[in-house]
């Protein structure tokens, strides 16, 4: 009885370290466990080891709970079972081939917080996912781990246990070298699908520049024509030696469109140090934008951008998001006003957005949840995918501030030396 206990709390361990939450134990994971073990004292006595049917499914349910979708649930629970299966197989192996018949619960014992240990290990060094996103890979990973698993059970029956197990044994490195080849594919499928969704968001961000640098050649004409006029009116005050009117006319028409030129118009200028094409179109975007929004904006950079050493995408739309914020934070204010700049230093570069504050926000905790906007109701992914993007790189820090009436965002980009 001790060994099936022993064999429930170790399948709960490692559904629970599959599901990224080994250290959070709620009152639902305490009674839920305590059932189990109640059930399996219960049930095992009489069904012996077709009982485990029975608890994969109580298992499949448990963690649909906390995936909230069947075929993941189901995969995470099979996963498990066939980790303690296996723990189970080399137990046996091992006490047949030293010869220690009462050392079982032992050997199953180390070998379970092994196989716990090193999948807490793995998942924590490794960006890699339990299940697929895809539900139909789910379930024709599901599927194979099930007639594995039921193959298992129902030959437990055999005469011959070495044989049995080194058959098992065989048959689980045969499903999981199928597994590993279906895992493969799926990361060629999903590296294709990012390479064209990078070119789709580049050739999107290219016609972007195109289009603001048309905006602006056409306002470029413009101001030439009115440059025009404007020297034609003065020298005509010129003529007449009407000074007071030509004064008059400087701070009626001339003085103000100064103003607004060197206000707005070369406050930019340091893009042309910005050499990496994406991260240029983005910030030459979202900060001409805001200048039409009549926002108050500000670029600063002192020496060339020529390279990042993270995710291009990932850094476009962590930019495209922190700027969009900001813009939508200051449109329709008189003292809207973006301060935005990059700072380049020896291991890091340094993308730093901040914004005026026109009305009180919630804590930041709660700006960061999916669904939350200020603006309304399921509104706000911006920040909560900026969370993902930054958590997903390891060489991205986010820093998210309110200090006083400023809202500021400081993205922080690790420079990997070739030496790494």
């Amino acid at each position: 009885m001790l060994m099936v206990i022993v064999q429930e709390v170790f399948l709960y361990l490692i559904i629970k370290s599959l599901l990224r939450d080994l250290y959070v134990v709620t009152l639902i994971d305490s009674v839920f466990l305590s059932a189990c073990i109640v059930i399996s004292y219960i049930g095992f006595s009489t069904l012996t080891i077709y009982f485990s049917v029975v608890m994969l499914v109580l298992f499949t349910i448990y963690s649909w709970f906390y995936e909230r979708d069947f075929s993941k649930a189901i995969s995470i629970t099979l996963q498990a079972f066939i980790l303690s299966t296996v723990a189970d197989h080399l137990s046996n192996l091992l006490i047949q081939l030293w010869k220690l018949p009462n050392g079982y619960l032992v050997i199953f014992v180390c070998i379970q917080i092994l196989i716990v240990f090193l999948i807490n290990i793995i998942l924590a060094k490794m960006n890699i996912s339990t299940t697929f996103e895809r539900k139909s890979l789910n379930i024709i990973t599901s599927l194979l781990l099930i007639m594995l698993y039921l193959y298992i059970v129902f030959s437990e029956g055999w005469e011959n246990p070495v044989k049995m197990i080194l058959g098992n044994l065989v048959l689980l490195l045969i499903m999981i070298v199928l597994l590993l080849v279906i895992y493969s594919e799926y990361l060629k499928n999903v590296k294709t699908e990012y390479e064209v969704q990078k070119q789709r968001t580049q050739i999107q961000n290219d016609t972007r520049y195109m289009s603001e640098i048309e905006a602006h050649y056409n306002e470029l004409r413009r101001f030439r024509h009115d440059y025009q006029n404007m020297l034609i009116s003065i020298d005509e005050y010129l003529k007449t030696d009407d000074l007071k009117g030509l004064r008059e006319y400087y701070q009626k028409n001339l003085a103000p469109v100064s103003h607004r030129v060197l206000k707005e118009k070369y406050n930019l200028e340091d893009l042309s140090r910005v050499k990496v094409k994406s991260i240029k179109s983005i910030l030459f975007s979202k900060l001409s934008y805001a200048q039409s929004q009549e926002i108050e904006v500000h670029f600063d950079l002192k020496e060339p951008l020529t390279d990042i050493t993270v995710n291009e995408l990932d850094l476009d739309i962590a930019l495209g998001i922190m700027l969009d914020n900001a813009i939508e934070a200051s449109v329709g204010h008189a003292d809207g006003e973006i301060m935005s700049a990059i700072f380049i230093e020896k291991n890091i570069t340094v993308f730093l957005i901040q914004n005026n504050v026109f009305e009180q926000l919630p804590p930041l905790w709660k700006l960061k949840e999916a669904g939350y906007s200020t603006k309304g109701k399921n509104r706000g992914i911006g920040l909560n995918s900026l969370s993902k993007i930054v958590n997903r790189n390891e060489n991205m820090i986010l820093e998210t501030r309110v200090l006083g009436a400023v809202f500021l965002q400081r993205l922080t980009v690790k420079r990997v030396s070739q030496n790494d």
